[in-house]
């Protein structure tokens, strides 16, 4: 790798897993990489210098019953906007946090304990060349009991704004998040693709199977449902269906 060196930060509290990682990361030139045992020292590290990859263990204080202190670190990590889509290479001893570092945490690798070195050798590698995207897959971010969960616009078949919260009808499930008024959400997720229908309804019309313009109402793709569409909005919602 040629120019300015990249920054790797391990946080491990395992003694012998972070000399096991140092060794691996000395196989690698130009890069920088720095240790914490916490998060703590992790956010500080983060906050002072700005990391190219992270490699992350869940469990940082095997002392606490249930500890998951990594997972609360990424997730604050993630809050941050110039980390949003920094690579983070997960390792653990945790059974099957999978499915929640991949769809929440955006970790670039997941590797369990005991893991092959010369795997996460090549992943560290590739994770180096990682580019940030430029949004090509809109995602956007909300807090709920102070954790940071996302969502993959695309993915979202409609939205729903019940006053007091949202609710996301996504492919994959419901997402409920704090309230925005129906504008605010269409801005925030910067796609012709999505229409206010109703008063409070947005729908994703790359999604949208059959449109009643007599009786007013929507046909969802793959028995997703059926949508009212309001009478003051009629008009424009048909326009903008029709014309994008």
């Amino acid at each position: 790798m040629k120019g300015l060196k990249k920054n790797i930060l391990v946080v491990e509290d395992n003694e012998y897993y972070m000399n096991l990682l140092c060794n691996v990361l000395k196989q690698i030139t130009d890069v920088n990489f720095y240790k914490a045992v916490n998060s703590a020292e992790a956010y500080k590290y983060a906050m002072e210098i700005t990391i190219d990859v992270f490699i992350v263990d869940l469990i940082l204080d095997t002392s606490v019953l249930g500890d998951v202190s990594g997972i609360k670190f990424i997730e604050r990590i993630r809050t941050i906007d110039k980390y949003k889509f920094t690579p983070i290479i997960i390792t653990t001893s945790l059974e099957d946090p999978k499915l929640h570092s991949y769809s929440y945490l955006h970790c670039y690798r997941y590797f369990e304990k005991k893991y092959d070195t010369g795997e996460l050798l090549d992943t560290i590698l590739e994770a180096l060349k990682y580019k940030t995207p430029k949004e090509t897959t809109k995602i956007i971010y909300y807090k709920r009991d102070g954790l940071l969960f996302s969502i993959n616009v695309n993915d979202i078949i409609y939205v729903e704004n019940c006053n007091r919260f949202i609710k996301y009808y996504c492919l994959h499930g419901v997402h409920k998040a704090p309230y925005k008024p129906c504008k605010k959400i269409i801005d925030e997720m910067e796609s012709p693709d999505f229409i206010q229908c109703n008063k409070h309804t947005i729908v994703n019309r790359k999604y949208i199977l059959n449109v009643d313009t007599v009786n007013r109402y929507i046909t969802l793709m793959n028995d997703f449902g059926t949508l009212e569409i309001g009478p003051r909005m009629k008009k424009e919602f048909i326009n903008r269906f029709k014309n994008g």
